[in-house]
């Protein structure tokens, strides 16, 4: 039996959640819908299936954490968006009268689903990469004096954020990171190199050198020289290739720059001469997927949207096709939506 493919350009099959069944994970299985059911919780009605191998019923909410959660769909995705606007778990407890450390357990159930649903999306589909830009942001960890970066990959023509890696800013995270960028597209695909640009910081030189192959990638370095925090001047250090393989509007970092005023606008861990620094990591991680499943597969960008028409519309005639970055690497038809994550057949592979 599949799920429903409406939304997303692959098949997503229905198999048994539940860790105690013999046949847990097993596609070779009959899983059947077995009627609805409400709970004192929520009003809204939910699936049950039946597995026919482990004779045993679960509910639609088994795919995700949110099994016996005490909790509602609608208070599930209103913890999702809120967190994703940066409201503190505190500020939202307070709203939906609910304990923190409720919620603590509904967000860390909802990162998990984003990420392995994130990484069985970009592994199947495989990205089309183009052009690639990286960076890192500073933020706090526990205290002022002990600082924490974010390495982020960004891909330009689908504005689709790839993967991101926290610790400290050196070679071995930014390897990581690169490690993980290159497990999801295939080299094979390419026509061209791949166009990489990131600011001066030798760990990119180094992660690239390490993981990708000569032939694959052609990389840019924007260096910037900062006298008392005024840019002074811009440099090109084209570290390899040279400026004809990268044509337009390509050599820059301009795009995942205004990425990082994103994430510092909806992430109060990065946003800056604040009290609001991250106190414990994996809050941080937390919040971090949480905002990549929303930029990448909900939110409509403004740059990726497509005429319908190319004469002059009527009045009530729809003018744009909005995309999200998803829908313009490929991986999806429309926008998905919290309640599609939380139900959605993904397996656990890592």
């Amino acid at each position: 039996m599949n799920f429903e493919r409406s939304k997303l350009n692959t098949d997503l099959l229905l198999f048994c959640p539940r860790h105690s069944c013999p046949y847990f994970q097993s596609v070779d299985n009959k899983i059947t819908k077995d009627g609805t059911y409400l709970t004192k919780h929520d009003g809204f009605p939910r699936q049950r299936f039946y597995c026919a191998k482990g004779q045993h019923r679960f509910s639609e909410t088994g795919y995700s954490e949110l099994f016996c959660k005490h909790g509602s769909f609608k208070e599930y995705e209103q913890v999702s968006k809120l967190s994703g606007y940066g409201v503190s778990t505190e500020a939202i407890a307070d709203v939906l009268e609910k304990d923190p450390r409720t919620l603590e357990t509904w967000q860390d159930a909802i990162s998990k689903k984003a990420n392995i649903f994130h990484d069985l999306i970009c592994l199947t589909m495989t990205l089309s990469m183009l052009f690639l830009q990286m960076d890192e942001l500073w933020s706090y960890l526990g205290k002022k004096y002990k600082q924490l970066w974010v390495f982020i990959g960004f891909e330009v023509e689908s504005r689709f954020w790839i993967n991101f890696e926290l610790g400290s800013r050196t070679t071995f995270t930014a390897t990581k990171l690169v490690k993980q960028i290159n497990q999801y597209f295939d080299v094979r695909l390419l026509v061209k190199p791949l166009k990489v640009t990131t600011d001066k910081l030798a760990a990119y030189k180094n992660a690239l050198h390490s993981v990708f192959s000569d032939g694959t990638y052609v990389y840019l370095q924007i260096v910037k020289q900062r006298v008392k925090k005024r840019l002074k001047t811009v440099k090109k250090c084209f570290v390899k290739g040279t400026e004809s393989d990268f044509g337009g509007k390509s050599q820059n970092t301009s795009y995942i720059e205004r990425f990082n005023l994103t994430l510092r606008q909806r992430i109060s861990y990065l946003q800056r001469k604040s009290l609001g620094y991250c106190k414990k990591k994996s809050n941080f991680n937390r919040l971090l997927w949480i905002n990549l499943y929303d930029y990448n597969y909900q939110s409509s960008h403004k740059s990726l949207r497509l005429p319908l028409v190319d004469s002059k519309p009527t009045q009530f005639q729809k003018k744009w096709l909005h995309r999200t970055p998803a829908m313009a690497m490929g991986l999806t038809q429309e926008a998905l939506t919290w309640r599609l994550l939380f139900i959605m057949p993904v397996q656990i592979t890592h």
